[in-house]
């Protein structure tokens, strides 16, 4: 009869100790897997940034040549306004000059 105590007594620690062990295993199962997931999460936020930083400079690097074309621009008009009034001026002083 002790025997068989004993004997359920250890049986019954036994599938306790399975009971966590398989417990135990699940959690760190899904430890680990929601670790998976925020490492996965992390990556796709570093990718964002990379290249959500790329747009940025490419932006930066339309802006500058933007402005340079606009300035080219105001440049290429201011010499043909001063072209138009240096011509305007030779051609009002040779013709109209008096005899």
């Amino acid at each position: 009869m002790k025997e068989e105590m004993t004997t359920s007594k250890d049986e019954s620690i036994r599938v306790r100790t399975a009971i966590r062990c398989a417990r135990a295993t699940m959690l760190l199962y899904s430890l680990a897997s929601s670790r998976a997931t925020i490492d996965t999460a992390g990556e796709e936020e570093g990718e964002t940034r990379r290249e959500l930083e790329d747009l940025r400079r490419r932006l930066a690097i339309e802006k500058k040549r933007r402005n340079r074309i606009k300035l080219c621009s105001l440049m290429e008009l201011v010499l043909l306004v001063v072209l138009v009034l240096l011509l305007s001026t030779f051609f009002l002083v040779f013709f109209l000059r008096s005899p």
